[in-house]
């Protein structure tokens, strides 16, 4: 699940993009003034957020006489108003994102030491901040690195251009459901009832709980995860979902950060989910509970061939592909995640280089194009074909042969 809230003006918490639009101000969306600044120049900005006063540097992404948006060195997106701007000023040095070692200091300021918050920075471009046990951290962060090698192997072999993430990616890992919702509530998240783990790009992080609650640390305990641990883990109630979990956020999380779907480009949220339901499916046969599939999403494909079964006055797909809200509203989005997985893995095993070469076109918008549903069919029509009819039909041939 990708989530999205406004900022210190307190809007209305949203799920989901197109963030600039939403967040930038609505007059973002009419000005002509809105320029993209330099990706080099470096500025220091103190600013009011969330009533705090905050500083930070960083690089300015939009630009208005309404506000600017500022990526900062942590990877995390800041919306400034003349209202919340307290000083800036430009710095004489290129922009450059925190090392780890950078990051994790300024982590402690927020996730100190002193409240129980313990730290990993071995697993690949993960920082792991967590409060369960360090074996359990530890295979988290296993488990993180595997999706990041995976996944960018995967789609490079299918064609896709993907990038190196330019930041140190987090991931915040609590012990338990009464600290996560602590969290969610400090960042002023609106989830649904069951959800138990994020992405968020505002803060380019993802949290997550151990759904079992047992893992939490202990005083002493500084030790990597074994292979017992690991098969512990796995043997635990709660063990499939808690796999699904981290793969799946870890999924929109690398997705975000090298290029797959930029995140500051309006792409349609059916793909992104798509990805990760694609991928989140657990494989106990590897020793960290994983391998990258695509493989059959059973309580998904259960979900579709619900949905596909009732009769429709249009095409499902073509809905889903216009309105993103179908993912919002809690009486679609069951079914729409169902849907968009079967898309996605359908045209992966069915038309893999029709697909390419969709995410290609979408890759290449910047966060200044603009996204209508008219947009989003005609980009899908060049790709896939506009006849509707036949993609309808042969999708639901697919999915009826599927065991």
């Amino acid at each position: 699940m990708v989530v999205i809230f406004a900022d210190t003006d307190k809007m209305k918490n949203r799920f989901f993009f197109p963030l600039l639009v939403l967040t930038l101000l609505l007059a973002f969306a009419l000005s002509l003034e809105t320029a993209v600044a330099s990706e080099t120049a470096r500025e220091y900005v103190r600013f009011l957020h969330n009533g705090q006063e905050r500083s930070e540097e960083g690089r300015v992404i939009l630009e208005a006489p309404e506000g600017f948006a500022l990526e900062a060195r942590d990877g995390r997106l800041y919306v400034i108003t003349p209202r919340t701007l307290i000083a800036r000023r430009t710095i004489n040095a290129p922009f450059v994102p925190y090392t780890k070692a950078e990051l994790i200091e300024r982590l402690k300021e927020e996730f100190p030491p002193s409240e129980g918050f313990h730290y990993l920075d071995n697993h690949g471009p993960f920082i792991v901040v967590y409060t369960t046990s360090r074996a359990f951290a530890s295979w988290v962060g296993s488990l993180l690195e595997r999706v990041h090698q995976q996944y960018v192997i995967h789609w490079r072999r299918l064609g896709v251009e993907l990038t190196e993430p330019k930041f140190p990616l987090v991931a915040i890992v609590l012990s338990n459901e009464e600290q996560f919702r602590e969290h969610v509530r400090r960042e002023g998240v609106t989830l649904f009832p069951a959800q138990r783990a994020y992405y968020h790009k505002l803060t380019n992080r993802i949290v997550l709980h151990d759904m079992t609650g047992l893992q939490v640390l202990r005083e002493g305990d500084q030790r990597r995860a074994t292979a017992a641990d690991i098969q512990r883990f796995l043997a635990q109630p709660n063990a499939y979902r808690n796999v699904m979990t981290v793969v799946h956020e870890a999924v929109h999380q690398v997705g975000f950060n090298t290029g797959m779907h930029p995140r500051y480009v309006p792409n349609p949220v059916w793909l992104y989910e798509g990805l990760a339901l694609l991928h989140e499916v657990p494989d106990f046969r590897h020793r960290t509970g994983w391998s990258l599939g695509p493989r059959i999403n059973p309580p998904r494909l259960d979900r579709l061939r619900q949905l596909l079964n009732r009769p429709h006055q249009d095409s499902p797909i073509k809905r889903m592909l216009q309105d993103d809200d179908m993912f919002r509203r809690s009486e679609t989005a069951l079914d729409n995640y169902a849907l968009a997985w079967g898309l996605t893995y359908y045209l992966v095993r069915r038309r893999p280089s029709e697909f390419a070469a969709y995410l290609k076109t979408l890759q290449n918008k910047t966060v200044e194009s603009d996204d209508n549903a008219e947009i989003r069919i005609r980009d899908f029509e060049a790709a896939f074909g506009s006849n509707w009819d036949a993609f309808d039909r042969d999708f639901l041939n697919f999915i009826s042969r599927l065991r």
